[in-house]
């Protein structure tokens, strides 16, 4: 039997010490930075949910509290309104009033100016038709 070339048992132990200095000054280091990456992006997106999470929780409250803020808004609006509407019937129902009062007082002097009138015109016919009666007879007319 011929003896073991020692070559390759130097090949082996060269191999198996570039195996470890790979492993120890290349992989270890990569995987350490990797995993580092790795823990980062975890925490980066947990931060991220968390932070998402709190930030749809205050987009809901604020569409609840501008919801609350529009029917409180139409509520108080609603009630102007009818307060507004309330203070122009009031207002109308005043000038109606006044206005009937107004119509009335003028109808009352146009009723006391047309009994005049007729009056005056009853005066006044007598006085025409003694005239119209003089000059168609030619002579003088007894009242």
């Amino acid at each position: 039997m011929t003896p073991p070339n020692l070559s390759l048992i130097f090949i082996m132990i060269f191999f198996w010490v570039t195996m470890w200095l790979v492993h120890r000054f290349l992989i270890q280091p990569i995987g350490g930075a990797l995993a580092e990456r790795h823990g980062r992006i975890d925490n980066a997106t947990s931060k991220w949910e968390t932070t998402n999470h709190e930030y749809l929780e205050a987009t809901d409250r604020l569409e609840l509290e501008m919801q609350e803020a529009a029917r409180e808004a139409a509520r108080v609006r609603g009630e102007y309104r009818q307060q507004a509407l309330d203070r122009r019937q009031v207002a109308l129902d005043e000038a109606r009033t006044v206005a009937d009062e107004k119509l009335h007082a003028a109808l009352d002097g146009l009723e006391g100016e047309t009994t005049a009138a007729r009056q005056d015109l009853r005066n006044q016919s007598r006085e025409l038709a003694e005239q119209f009666a003089s000059r168609l007879l030619d002579r003088k007319v007894a009242p």
